[in-house]
């Protein structure tokens, strides 16, 4: 088995490349490899990582450089230059480091197993796995999972949704009182808005471009769900935006919130962009009374909870490296014609 693994992740890649293709959906990707004559393939791709896994039969699988070549052609960018390259043991090491939110933002947070096995069954769905990137994706969520059973890895470290209401906590001491929006509907929103109405945010409102959606969460946590077309408005209204869109372009203009803060009577408005692409122009910054706050603003917050669990970390990577070295085990009999067993217990058969 050979297997190849490109990553454009919030630790390696500069934000231009990863929220280029973050924008091309997965299936698309998938759908580009396969008419190259990839045959299996899992593009893993959430608000902070773009991650790319090709297995295959040596001889079979392109090489990094003519992946690469792909994406960069999907994303219509130049991308070889942030791009973190694994093979091999390596790179299923690296995959069980992502399972387990080792390798996350926010180390230990619980989100990224869900999003690896929904990834896998996006590629599975479209014909793109067969018995290298099952077992392996399998044998990830697995160790995900065991790494979160056997070690304190995810003890108070939240997610990227709980570390963002921290920092408008942060920002306004307490979030009693304060009027919260939050764009989107998906999982990061709705955390986002679990961990708001937690710290007793006194107003939420949710909109979403589908309605339904938008007032399925908001009543979900008791708030209101505003119609996409009107959330501009909101803007004048609110203390805190959290954004969380899977929008490929901004969805919030400096035009918007500068007629927002002219509204607004002298109040700051605080905007955190949680998403990837990014919801916010950029330029919004450079309004008076406008702070914006993106993934990269999250880094000192991440900092202090990576002090706190360096034993819980250092568990951690036992298990994957024990883990990626059975894999790494297996993979080799199965190219010797003579495969050895994986099992998801650590009791011995009967």
């Amino acid at each position: 088995m050979r297997l190849v693994a490109l990553a454009f992740t919030h630790r390696g890649a500069a934000s231009g490349a990863r929220e280029s293709l973050a924008a091309v959906p997965a299936e698309r990707v998938l759908a580009e490899l396969k008419s190259r004559g990839v045959s299996e393939a899992v593009v893993v791709s959430t608000c902070n990582r773009f991650e790319l896994y090709a297995a295959g039969r040596p001889g079979e699988v392109p090489s990094a450089g003519e992946l690469l070549a792909a994406l960069e052609d999907l994303a219509g960018v130049r991308a070889a230059a942030e791009a973190e390259t694994r093979e091999d043991r390596e790179a299923v090491s690296h995959l069980f480091a992502v399972a387990a939110g080792m390798d996350s933002l926010v180390v230990g947070e619980t989100e990224i197993l869900g999003q690896v096995k929904t990834a896998y069954e996006t590629a599975k769905g479209a014909g793109m796995t067969g018995k290298r990137l099952n077992v392996l994706f399998q044998r990830a969520l697995y160790v995900g999972k065991k790494v979160r059973s056997e070690t304190a890895i995810a003890s108070g470290s939240g997610s990227v949704p709980s570390v963002a209401v921290q920092l408008a906590e942060s920002i306004f001491g307490r979030l009693e009182g304060k009027a919260a929006l939050i764009l989107g509907a998906g999982a990061m929103a709705e955390l986002a808005a679990k961990h708001l109405v937690a710290r007793g945010v006194g107003r939420l409102s949710v909109a979403n471009r589908t309605w339904e959606r938008a007032y399925t969460l908001a009543a979900r946590f008791q708030g209101e769900a505003v119609r996409w077309e009107e959330f501009p408005a909101e803007l004048e209204r609110a203390d805190v935006v959290i954004a969380s869109t899977g929008s490929p372009a901004a969805v919030i203009t400096r035009a918007m919130i500068a007629e927002a803060a002219r509204r607004r009577g002298g109040r700051s408005l605080f905007l955190i962009d949680i998403a990837m692409p990014r919801d916010v122009e950029e330029s919004a910054h450079d309004l008076d009374g406008v702070y914006l706050y993106r993934l990269e603003d999250l880094e000192s917050i991440v900092a202090r909870n990576m002090a706190q669990r360096a034993e819980a970390v250092a568990a951690a990577r036992a298990i994957v490296e024990a883990k990626a070295d059975e894999f790494d085990g297996w993979a080799k009999s199965l190219a010797g014609g003579r495969e050895r067993s994986l099992r998801h217990s650590e009791r011995p058969p009967r």
